[in-house]
């Protein structure tokens, strides 16, 4: 059987394999007998959030439905963002928590995402015994009760309050003006209304979710027309979430992108100017810009460096004791608070910085320079081993040779998608994507 699981869970088409109502049925079952295996005793509490798909619903029916029957009780809490789920398992003591969503992906996909009781994805040992499950022909435990379906809407105000208080005392947002994409996704409500309630003037847009509309021309992949409203405005910021919650891009003063890798490095500037950098070090990825890792050394902080995927970058961060870690795509993990990327989370406090800075939020992320960069992303039939593609492997090699020590180029395949991504950093823009476009048409002519 083709391994379900992907980097960041079950990702696929809604209505095709793997996300059909009886597949999916299917996998609730067997996570349920998964979780009996390891909590013998007592009761098995599991909370359910999801965002705003049109299909979100039905397959957290179906999930539901195959975890009650093996016993476990599931506290459905409705829409809410991702990362909520790695405060409130913690805070209400689930045995687990899942979210039914796709991310950063189009509406017409939609997945699975299983956490642990600490908050963590499942271990890869949990979702390897789902799948092993799923080879063979399940049926209901017998002499289990079933188990129960709680409404638990409340907790999204337990969670809006974990927020606030993470923030400084008394934390005043009334002299900011602030762009904001919520991308018709999870946030939606939540983000607008937090703002709102600490001072900000915010002027939103992507709050309007259809089921059909999530991701579709707005969020943290499409920036632009956050940028437009940013400048009519005359916003001090601009933020736009992914459609789950757990990203989180910025916008300037003037409509620029401030990505992932600008704000780990203005937090991890913050956080060693109050001497809260815990052990000194930042976690990031093999796809971080060359200028943030120049910027870091700078400022005297040792790098730990891991493959892309917020789950390793977490991993990273226990093993390491570090309270920073994050990648160029938004996903920025503030482990003091939560153990994984919480896009809303990070808002607020690089929010925080800017509204005690009183300078334009260019100048705050002014002092790191990040090297031009191209990222190019390949549509594959199959994942053949870049090293025995002899013709892409020597490209590569020459780019690499050629670039020296004035750039970077990193190949690789995706973890949630049909795509192998392309990046390549050098001296101007001009040159690497030339060296994109060889590369390109290297992968072309050998892969399809």
């Amino acid at each position: 059987m083709k391994r379900l699981f992907g980097t960041d869970g079950i990702r696929g088409l809604s209505g095709q394999y793997p996300l059909t109502p009886k597949e999916v049925y299917r996998i609730g079952l067997s996570a349920g007998m998964v979780l009996r295996d390891h909590y013998k005793d007592g009761p098995i509490r599991v909370l359910l959030v999801r965002d705003t798909r049109e299909s979100g619903s039905s397959l957290g029916r179906m999930l539901t439905d195959g975890l009650r029957d093996t016993g476990v009780d599931v506290f459905d809490v409705g829409v809410l963002c991702t990362p909520s789920v790695a405060y409130l398992v913690q805070a209400h003591q689930f045995q687990s928590g899942v979210v039914i969503s796709a991310s950063h992906n189009p509406p017409e996909f939609n997945g699975i995402k299983f956490f642990t009781r600490q908050g963590r994805k499942w271990p890869d040992v949990w979702e390897e015994a789902i799948e092993s499950h799923l080879t063979k022909t399940l049926k209901k435990p017998k002499g289990v009760e079933k188990g129960r379906l709680i409404p638990s809407p409340q907790l999204v105000e337990d969670y809006e309050s974990f927020l606030i208080k993470t923030l400084p005392h008394k934390l005043d947002l009334s002299k900011l003006r602030i762009g904001l994409d919520c991308s018709n996704g999870a946030n939606y409500s939540v983000a607008p209304q937090i703002l709102r309630f600490l001072g900000a003037s915010v002027f939103v847009m992507g709050d309007k979710p259809t089921g059909k509309n999530i991701n579709v021309r707005c969020g943290s992949q499409q920036t632009d027309r956050l940028g437009q409203l940013v400048r009519k405005k005359r916003c001090h910021v601009g933020v736009a979430f992914d459609g789950d919650g757990d990203r989180v891009i910025f916008t300037d003063e003037k409509g620029q992108v401030i990505d992932g890798d600008f704000i780990i490095g203005l937090l991890a500037k913050h956080l060693k100017s109050e001497k809260r950098l815990k052990n000194n070090k930042v976690v990031i990825t093999v796809m971080s810009n060359l200028g943030l890792r120049m910027a870091l050394v700078r400022l005297g902080v040792r790098i730990v460096e891991t493959p892309v995927g917020d789950r390793y970058v977490s991993e990273a961060m226990r093993k390491n004791r570090a309270v920073l870690g994050g990648e160029q795509s938004g996903h920025i993990i503030l482990g003091s608070y939560l153990p994984s990327g919480d896009g809303l989370l990070t808002a607020l406090h690089v929010l925080a910085i800017v509204a005690r800075a009183r300078t334009p939020f260019s100048h705050i992320v002014g002092w790191m320079r990040k090297f031009p960069q191209t990222l190019v992303n390949v549509l594959v039939k199959e994942r053949k081993p870049i090293p025995e593609m002899n013709g892409v492997q020597s490209k590569i090699d020459d780019i690499r040779n050629s670039l020296g020590q004035k750039g970077r180029i990193l190949v690789r395949y995706s973890g949630t998608e049909p795509l192998l991504r392309i990046m390549i950093e050098g001296p101007t823009k001009k040159i690497i994507d030339q060296y994109a476009s060889e590369l390109v048409t290297e992968i072309e002519s050998t892969i399809n």
